[in-house]
């Protein structure tokens, strides 16, 4: 998709490649970074996925080598953490080394079993843990990618030659790019947050829990994502960043002011105290099904409401007091709220439904006081009472599929 595409770059002959001997065609198609703030009490880390597939080649071709390498500008950053990493074999037979612990100029190579065959050309990915002295607001640097092919020469022999990006691909990410369980900024200002073992001292016995709050949640969850390979769940996971942007904007709804825990395939969404819920939840309905529906109306959307590619998935609201624990958001309010989203009858409403991308279930209380109230955006039609029975939780919540507005917007791309 456009939004997740940093660069196509042709490779080009390099070394003893020559042109005459060019009966192939090689390029490589790199993917937005993916960036996650992760939760060091200490100082700035981040967890950073770089995408990319490789061209297919013409029959008789194939890549044998591929070295995927990352140079970030500043200088002060240094990886933690490679992955994959030396010992890492690939479902195609690949071997992996990674070069660049403590640095901040990172190698991936990808090698072809020495046994012969070659690298499926997509769906390879590299990812490292970035460690920072200072606060980071952005993250910017170059990518390049440099390999060996097996290609047939005019004379009916075979051949190995080098390749590569004619030159290196900047990328640069925002704060708004950064997935974050809490904004960045203010991290270092609750006393607290993301204490972890072993990094930081865990409070004596007794010691005062953080402040519990009033808050809207929003949980949301991409069906079937588990099934999927490592291209489409990296493509899921931008899916569900932007449409969870875009719901929060059309709701205006402030992103950074809103406490965020991603969750690979879901994402909690806790709204600031102050949020009028009788405005934002009816928006932000609104917004997530328009916003599923643009996405699926792009090249790989899956417009085919069977299709394996389509983004679907489920959401649940609930108000309740909310504490930002050591490594997370907790309370039997965020437990209820998950509970609601994991339960079997909004799964198999959303299995049934092949009519719609998005199911939603409130909890009783919550679609008592904003529902049944006849708030304007939101109304009982439609609505299904159902018992929810998840491990040791029992509860109520109503549940309905949900269509979206209007035409999809275009633009899915929320203010910063």
């Amino acid at each position: 998709m456009p939004h997740d595409l940093l660069a196509t770059a042709e490779l080009v002959a390099g070394g003893a490649l020559r042109p005459r001997d060019r009966m192939w065609r090689a390029g490589v198609a790199l993917g937005r970074p993916l960036a996650y703030a992760l939760p060091m009490a200490d100082m700035a880390t981040l967890l950073l996925c770089f995408p990319f597939d490789l061209e297919e080649m013409p029959a008789g071709c194939g890549y044998r080598k591929i070295e995927l390498a990352v140079t970030f500008d500043d200088e002060s950053l240094r990886a933690l953490d490679l992955r994959p990493g030396a010992g890492w074999g690939g479902p195609d037979g690949a071997r992996v080394t990674a070069f660049g612990l403590g640095r901040n100029r990172l190698r991936w190579m990808f090698e072809a079993p020495q046994t012969g065959g070659t690298l499926s050309p997509d769906g390879r990915w590299a990812q490292a843990v970035l460690e920072s002295p200072s606060p980071l607001t952005d993250v910017s640097g170059r990518v390049r990618v440099r390999g060996v092919i097996e290609h047939p020469l005019l004379s009916g022999t075979r051949a190995e030659g080098e390749v590569q990006t004619r030159n290196e691909v900047p990328f640069s990410l925002s704060r708004a790019d950064i997935w974050a369980a809490a904004p960045l900024a203010e991290r270092t200002q609750r006393p607290g947050a993301w204490a972890l073992t072993g990094r930081e001292s865990i409070g004596p016995p007794g010691e005062r829990l953080p402040p519990g709050r009033q808050h809207l949640c929003l949980a949301v969850d991409i069906e079937k994502y588990s099934t999927r390979g490592n291209a489409d769940m990296i493509r899921l996971q931008r899916s569900l960043l932007r449409v969870m942007r875009a719901a929060c904007a059309r709701a205006a709804v402030d992103w950074d002011a809103c406490g965020r825990q991603a969750q690979g395939d879901g994402y909690l969404l806790v709204l600031p105290p102050e949020t009028d819920d009788t405005r934002a939840v009816p928006q932000l309905l609104d917004g997530l099904a328009d916003a599923l529906a643009a996405v699926n109306r792009e090249p790989h959307g899956g417009t085919d409401s069977r299709s394996p590619l389509r983004t679907r998935m489920r959401a649940a609201f609930h108000h309740g007091i909310v504490h930002e624990g050591d490594s997370g958001y907790a309370g039997s309010a965020v437990v209820e709220l998950f509970r609601m989203l994991d339960a079997d009858p909004l799964r198999a409403l959303l299995a049934d439904d092949r009519s719609t991308d998005l199911v939603v279930a409130f909890s009783d209380r919550t679609y008592q006081d904003l529902v049944l109230q006849g708030y304007e955006g939101l109304s009982p039609v439609g609505f299904m009472r159902t018992d929810i029975r998840v491990k040791q939780f029992a509860g109520v919540a109503w549940i309905r599929s949900q269509g979206h507005a209007g035409p999809p917007p275009h633009d899915l791309t929320a203010p910063a």
